[in-house]
């Protein structure tokens, strides 16, 4: 009978040895993957290892940041994580930097530079250099510039179906502005799982998808449409023959199958990221021919001969030694937007745009687009309606559905105005606070001012919207209500608003 209990105790002994050293790989695999920026990979082996063993090392806290760093994470309460700053805060020498990044992954900038601040305080305490904290105050620094000077811009995430779970890429849009055709990964099969989706808007929102298995299937590197309202073709781009353009057109509800636009254009090393002008002679791509990177090139159609120029880069100016890419004329050909991730904006790829000097056919320098229309995340596919006052384009920004969505914009105008705010309590103004208009169309956006110690503020928001308006004191939001201002016609208005906090 002892020989049994012995035997048994050694079968569990080697159960448990086994069992911490699967707990001790999925820890150091959950390491590895976080030492790389994989949260999200970091995350499910942080989570095998809690499945196993809840209170094994810090495995609860890791989770929890984690979970905050990936979109399943974006509308959680951060009092979870900011509970574990007792226990890590004077511990964990890295506490601050992901506080820091859940903030900066929240838009929440002010919180973000004083989370990195702290942060780079506790390594120069320990003696040692730290240059990436310093890039990140900087960087969030640039951050709070562009947020605290939002474009004449409002921005709108498209609502159901037109996004989803999947990736959304490439919208395409025809004159009228009502019909929309995009890319989307959303049936999720096979290795070219992007197709071409078709919806309409009407007075209840988007019209259910139709598929457009005409114009076949795509890989994420070539999910690319575009459409010329002129003549009503849809131009994609297929690698037969080395890459070529093709075309297709509407026929009734249905789209033609596509055909070749000009053989010739296969020796020119056409790229999938294309925009081809409305005369449709010109064409503009983004190609990585030096192997360098991404630049932009462009060729043109001779009139005379029908034959297509040799690919060249555009103007020097426009290209950088980083990704130069998602290329987009305006429709006078006087302006050229695209997505680049060359240092100095807001996050991966921001939006630029460059303007023809028609007196010396010279482009000038870049200049980006700025918030709202970019984000901390990536922008891509950049496209105006007709009027050149609103568009699409597609983003990872926070809040998006799936990996990419598409968003809409348009340009507005903007108000100025002012008031005080009265603390009911105290019985005197409220001092030492911040007033924050978010447009209902877009939370994620605000128009902030300063509340001084006569209890004043002022500051510029745009028209004709419904705002949510919050009062924060010492971090927390202490006082929220709707507001709403009218259409005021282009007329230069102040308007003056009071509010009442308890």
């Amino acid at each position: 009978m002892l020989r049994i209990y012995i035997l048994i105790a050694l079968s569990f002994l080697m159960m448990t040895n086994a069992f911490c050293q699967k707990e001790a790989k999925y820890y150091e695999n959950g390491l590895s993957a976080l030492s790389s920026s994989n949260y999200l990979e970091a995350l499910i082996s942080f989570r095998q290892v809690y499945n196993l063993n809840p209170e094994f090392n810090d495995v609860k806290y890791k989770i929890e940041f984690l979970s905050l760093l990936t979109p399943e994470g974006d509308e959680k309460s951060l009092d979870k994580l900011l509970s574990f700053e007792t226990e890590f805060g004077g511990t964990d020498d890295h506490y601050y930097y992901w506080l820091g990044q859940v903030y900066l992954r929240r838009y929440q900038i002010d919180d973000a530079i004083k989370s990195f601040e702290r942060f780079h305080q506790k390594i120069e305490y320990t003696g040692n250099t730290d240059e990436e904290s310093v890039a990140l105050i900087a960087h969030s620094k640039e951050l709070q510039y562009f947020f605290n000077n939002p474009g004449n811009y409002e921005i709108h995430q498209l609502e159901a179906p037109v996004n989803s779970a999947g990736s959304e890429l490439s919208p395409v849009f025809f004159e009228g502005g009502d019909e929309l055709l995009f890319a989307s990964d959303r049936s999720g099969s096979g290795e070219t799982p992007f197709s071409i989706y078709y919806t309409k808007q009407t007075s209840s929102g988007w019209s259910a998808l139709k598929e457009v298995t005409n114009l076949g299937n795509f890989t994420k590197s070539n999910a690319n449409i575009e459409v010329v309202n002129g003549d009503g073709k849809l131009f994609l781009f297929k690698e037969d023959k080395g890459g070529d353009l093709f075309y297709s057109q509407a026929s009734g509800e249905n789209w033609t199958i596509p055909l070749e636009f000009d053989a010739r254009i296969s020796n020119n090393h056409l790229a999938s990221h294309f925009f081809i002008n409305e005369h449709e002679d010109r064409i503009v791509f983004a190609s990585d021919v030096s192997g360098n990177g991404l630049d932009i090139y462009e060729s043109f159609r001779d009139p005379e001969n029908d034959k297509w120029s040799k690919p060249a880069p555009f103007y020097s100016i426009i290209n950088s030694d980083f990704n130069d890419d998602s290329p987009y004329l305006s429709p006078d050909e006087n302006a050229i937007y695209f997505s680049s991730d060359r240092p100095g904006g807001i996050g991966g790829y921001d939006v630029y745009v460059s303007y023809l000097n028609v007196s010396d056919y010279s482009w000038s320098e870049p200049k980006n687009l700025g918030w709202p229309i970019n984000s901390p995340n990536d922008e891509i596919h950049y496209k105006l309606n007709t009027n050149q006052k609103s568009g699409y384009l597609v983003s990872d920004r926070l809040h998006t559905k799936g990996n990419t969505d598409i968003y809409a914009f348009w340009e507005v105008q903007k108000i100025k105005i002012e008031g005080r705010i009265f603390d009911e309590t105290a019985g005197k103004a409220l001092s030492d606070a911040e007033i924050r208009f978010r447009p209902s169309q877009y939370l994620d956006e605000s128009f902030t001012s300063a509340i001084d110690i006569t209890g004043r503020y002022t500051t510029n928001i745009i028209s004709d919207e419904t705002f949510k308006v919050e009062i924060v004191k010492n971090g927390k939001v202490i006082f929220t209500e709707s507001f709403e201002i009218h259409e005021t016609s282009g007329e230069p208005t102040t308007y003056h608003k009071d509010f009442s906090v308890k």
